[in-house]
């Protein structure tokens, strides 16, 4: 893999999201509702949306600081199972981990994230949708998705999940 030609450097094929496409949906419904929808449900504890500003000229793309402020607002801190994280290119899931303080035990993209699956504009949900689904089969009682949208992670959006 690393033998291969650079897409846009320093960026190979591996590192950059497939052409895809797909459709997701969500079902929410109000906690007093929630045993009508779902036997298992999970919860959203936290969610916030940022951006940062639109021009990539004006801000340091090696750092999120709406990730870092969207996960503050979302309360996004204590411990976490898992993350699924819309990072579409590799180098993106480190900056994204610096900006959730996601330590080293914290199980990232279990699903295979952006660069498995990469169907424009849903992307973000299907992240929240991973992190869910991993909740309710049991394999995680605490996850945090993220979603972002934009030039060079412009807008990002955290939720925080939870077992009951």
């Amino acid at each position: 893999m690393l033998a291969e030609a650079c897409t846009a450097s320093p960026l190979r094929p591996h590192a950059c999201p497939p052409v895809t496409d797909g459709a997701a949906a969500m079902v929410i419904a109000a906690g007093d509702r929630v045993r009508d929808a779902a036997q298992k449900p999970v919860w959203i504890r936290g969610i916030d949306h940022r951006l940062d500003p639109h021009h990539p000229g004006v801000r340091n793309l090696t750092l999120s600081p709406s990730t870092a402020l969207a996960a503050e607002k979302a309360g996004a801190s204590g411990a976490f199972d898992l993350a699924e994280l819309h990072a579409p290119f590799a180098p993106q899931e480190v900056i994204l981990r610096q900006a959730l303080g996601l330590g080293e035990d914290v199980q990232i993209n279990p699903s295979g994230g952006a660069l498995a699956a990469d169907p424009m504009m849903v992307t973000g949900l299907a992240r929240i949708g991973e992190a869910s689904r991993r909740i309710q089969s049991g394999n995680a009682s605490r996850a945090l998705a993220h979603a972002t949208q934009g030039p060079c992670l412009q807008q990002n959006l955290v939720c925080v999940l939870e077992a009951e």
